[in-house]
């Protein structure tokens, strides 16, 4: 009886260890094709040429930015599905405190997007007519435009929640806690 429980052990522990052996392969083949295809989890910068160290409400954004020590701009559009992913990450108003979304609607009513993913408040923006993106010359979506001191500083492509989140320059300070002087 013993003999065959550990026979039984024995193959257990060889089935395990192949199975362990085929997902390390596995994660490694997904690793080679989402680099081959070019689908890192990598933001890519976008060309602001002129723009930088220009004020935000220059081209239709918020005055509010031009206070701004550090903000970021995320530009979304409707019909993208990494935009959808983005926006759902932010429903029902999870939309960092340094952060401001703009929809741009490429096609039918940005109402719709914005109701769907119950983007509401005074930080998300809808880009009707186009008029934020076309006065900055943006023509892709998602993309997070960063603000500095109230001015624009640099640009770069959001592939990801992830990445959205890690573009949010969300100030904070830090308390240490501390003991109490306890004196004897």
């Amino acid at each position: 009886m013993t003999t065959v429980l550990l026979i039984v052990i024995c193959v257990l522990a060889v089935v395990v260890f192949i199975q362990i052996g085929a997902q390390v392969e596995l994660f490694e083949q997904v690793k080679q094709i989402r680099a081959y295809l070019d689908l890192e989890d990598k933001p890519d910068p976008v060309e602001l040429g002129s723009l930088v160290g220009t004020r935000p409400s220059r081209y239709g954004l918020p005055a509010v930015l031009d206070e701004s020590d550090a903000a970021v701009v995320l530009f979304v559009s409707n019909k993208c599905e990494t935009c959808r992913n983005l926006a759902s990450a932010l429903r029902g108003g999870a939309v960092p405190p340094s952060m401001w979304v703009v929809v741009v609607p490429v096609s039918g009513d940005g109402n719709e997007f914005i109701t769907e993913f119950e983007l509401h408040g005074e930080r998300v923006l809808l880009d009707e007519e186009e008029r934020i993106v076309s006065s900055i010359g943006l023509d892709l979506t998602p993309v997070a435009l960063h603000v500095t001191d109230g001015k624009l500083t640099r640009a770069h492509t959001v592939p990801t929640v992830r990445q959205m989140y890690a573009a949010a320059p969300v100030p904070y300070k830090i308390t240490l806690a501390r003991k109490s002087s306890v004196r004897h």
